[in-house]
């Protein structure tokens, strides 16, 4: 009889491990595929310099939906007890499948305002020492984003969080790949994580705007030049006591109005000429008159 109970109570024991582990594995296999949804991914180019587009291709279970996360941070000074931070041409790619995060630590409250064909704004006051702004579904474009608000006492900068979400789709081979326009984010280290697998990128500032500041300037001079040569030549003419290019220090109001001196070797004046030739005509005259009588 006792054989029995006890043989009746390892049957309900070993019942119990195979069910236990049984919901064990069934979570397990349940919660697997999510956390390793993408097995790798890789970026481009490897040291993004700003306003580069960044690459990102990877692998991950077919038709599996990943989530794109970049986040960077930034110090905004404080002016009279108030802080602000713009960010230009921030793009929104296509799709609203979208989010948009800022968080403000070190202030009393938060302003989010996002120039469409006017200024948009939403707010949100401190918890503690953080106050947070989340949009989603932003549509599609380029807008101009303003972060301000009233600071906290005792901080000489507020530090701004922003993290931009998309949400990507793979396709029937498990590859998928993104791009996303640096323009936006500041020089310095920011984050990327791709399906929960994350990696630190460190963008440099550009030689583009150095560059096209040289260029400008050497144009810059060039007209200057060309503007310092035509008013050169416009003083030449419109001022007659300014001396020539060449040796010849006679200046050109001289050389202008002065006569041609007369050449030794050029023959008479002209008024001993017309003088001779009418002696000449008056003797011719007088020959043939006498002539005739």
């Amino acid at each position: 009889m006792k054989r029995s109970i006890l043989l009746h109570k390892r049957r309900k024991e070993h019942a119990f491990i195979i069910t236990s582990l049984s919901v064990l594995i069934l979570a397990l296999l349940t919660i697997s595929p999510a956390v390793a949804a993408v097995s790798s991914w890789s970026l481009s180019p490897e040291k993004p310099v700003l306003g580069d587009t960044l690459r990102i291709k990877g692998s991950a279970s077919p038709e599996e939906e990943i989530e794109v996360q970049v986040t960077f941070e930034k110090e905004a000074p404080i002016s009279d007890g108030e802080y602000e931070y713009i960010l230009e041409s921030v793009k929104i790619p296509e799709g609203f499948k979208n989010r948009f995060t800022v968080q403000a630590t070190g202030a009393r409250d938060l302003n989010v305002r996002v120039k469409m064909l006017i200024w948009v704004t939403k707010s949100s006051e401190a918890s503690g020492d953080t106050a947070t702004v989340t949009q989603s579904s932003v549509p599609p474009g380029t807008y101009q984003i303003k972060m301000d608000g009233d600071a906290g006492g005792g901080t000489s900068t507020v530090n701004l969080k922003i993290t931009a979400v998309q949400q990507i789709k793979a396709d029937s081979d498990g590859d998928f790949s993104y791009s996303y326009n640096t323009k936006a984010v500041p020089p310095g280290d920011f984050e990327i994580s791709v399906g929960g697998v994350k990696k630190k990128v460190t963008l440099q500032q550009g030689k583009t705007s150095a560059s096209a500041s040289i260029s400008s300037s050497e144009e810059t001079k060039s007209e200057t030049v060309e503007e310092i040569g035509e008013t050169e030549e416009t003083e030449a003419v419109l001022n007659p006591d300014q001396m020539p290019e060449d040796r010849n220090k006679t200046p050109v109001s001289e050389i202008e109005t002065q006569e041609p001196e007369t050449d030794k070797n050029a023959g008479l004046p002209v008024d001993a000429a017309y003088m001779l030739g009418g002696m000449g005509v008056a003797v011719l005259i007088l020959i043939i008159y006498s002539k005739r009588k």
